[in-house]
């Protein structure tokens, strides 16, 4: 989809782009001169990350979690897909994963010949995790032949935009521990959660087989950077993952580039002058995020209220009849005509693996009005000057304020 719109911009077509997770904010000045600072850094340098940058990585999320971690359990990667990637290639067994989830965990599972199987979420709850849904899925396939061994977990969750509560996350810890089952726990939003709402992992009621998958590109808006992190079990089932992991990344992508490294120690050090830019920049995705939510409520949508990262998951199904005559029967069909006739980009829930017939859209209210550097300058300049929230989106904000406007026109078509 994000390739489709930058086409159909160099096309000169003006689309609003609701369908890409990228977080835009400026790279932040201390990160920009640590890097030029390590430019001429071209060794190879070990698979598992730089001991300085690992340990320095452990202290970090110590802290952030809550929990005592060391260097040992800490590899680094070129982003955490790859690092998802080697994890669910070292272990052994099939996958099961949420209905929605996303999109590249099913991929993932495909190049590493894994099965997927999927359990549905608690959609009339703010899709929380569903124990029964799980057990259930789980003993269909182990009765398949199958061998579910691995879990993945998401909180804050994309493609829905919620943090799992610690009593959810108890619960499925409880239930894999019984069951033997590996969690991986992807963790890339954590450090943008909303006022309110505390980030919590499940490493901290399933340490002996849960694995913490995070990175630099969404808190600190680096996702070209591919810097990926991931902090393993202690013992024996950690060493044999990281002698796994080594193999993988010494065969395949050697090491995370040298300069990055190094500049990613500087990230990771707890710097109060980030520390205070993440918090900055988490509180507009916030202000954004809810602005757009409140707005969508009120012409009629149904969505989880967000309480982290930067995503909407609205349903359109109570508009299943009208949208039938329209000839608008799936979430794929809806993302096309929003496309087509109203030059909305956004992501449909099928490609997260929901059922189609369920009419889900994913918004991502990251990219509106950030478009360009520039834009995303502006942005950051104006939440300064800016002591009132409402203010600051209806003076700064035109492109979101003229997809309001589209989709309240879509809405009236809709009522008919």
């Amino acid at each position: 989809m994000n390739e489709k719109v930058n086409a159909l911009w160099a096309a000169g077509e003006d689309v609003l782009h609701l369908g890409f997770g990228e977080s835009r904010f400026p790279v932040h000045p201390a990160l920009s001169a640590r890097l030029r600072e390590n430019v001429s850094q071209r060794s190879y340098l070990p698979a598992l990350g730089i001991p300085e940058l690992r340990e320095t990585i452990a202290n970090y999320y110590s802290g952030k979690l809550g929990l005592d971690f060391d260097s040992s359990q800490v590899i680094a990667g070129v982003g955490s897909k790859s690092l998802l990637y080697a994890m669910i290639q070292s272990i052994e067994g099939d996958l099961l994963l949420s209905q929605p989830s996303w999109v590249s965990y099913s991929s993932i599972a495909t190049l590493t010949g894994r099965s997927v199987h999927r359990f549905k979420l608690n959609a009339d709850q703010d899709y929380q995790i569903n124990i029964e849904s799980i057990d259930s899925v789980y003993h269909e396939a182990i009765a398949a032949g199958r061998n579910p061994k691995i879990l993945i977990v998401n909180s804050p969750s994309n493609p829905i935009g919620n943090l799992s509560s610690e009593e959810e996350l108890k619960s499925v810890a409880e239930w894999a521990k019984d069951k033997d089952i590996f969690i991986l726990s992807d963790e890339i939003y954590s450090l943008i959660t909303h006022d309110g709402f505390t980030h919590h992992t499940i490493a901290k009621y399933y340490p002996e087989k849960t694995i913490i998958f995070g990175g630099l590109s969404k808190h600190l808006s680096l996702g070209g950077w591919r810097f990926g992190m991931a902090i393993l079990p202690k013992g024996e089932e950690g060493t044999s993952l990281i002698q796994s992991f080594q193999s993988i990344a010494g065969s395949v992508w050697s090491c995370v580039p040298a300069p990055i490294q190094y500049t990613a120690i500087l990230a990771y050090s707890g710097n109060k002058e980030l520390d205070g830019y993440i918090n900055t920049c988490t509180k507009i995705h916030e202000i954004r995020t809810h602005y757009v939510y409140q707005t969508l409520m009120e012409m009629g949508l149904k969505s989880p209220r967000p309480t982290g990262a930067f995503y909407l998951y609205p349903s359109f199904k109570k508009w299943a009849s009208k949208l039938g005559e329209m000839g608008i029967t799936t979430c794929g069909d809806l993302s096309t005509y929003l496309l087509d006739y109203y030059s909305i980009a956004t992501l449909p829930g099928n490609a997260f693996g929901d059922n189609p017939k369920n009419l889900c859209l994913r918004l991502s209210s990251s990219f509106l009005d950030m478009e360009t550097d520039e834009q995303a300058q502006e942005i950051l300049d104006a939440y300064h000057k800016e002591n009132d929230p409402k203010i600051f989106m209806d003076k700064h904000h035109p492109r979101t304020s003229l997809f309001i406007e589209k989709m309240g026109k879509f809405i009236a078509e809709l009522n008919g």
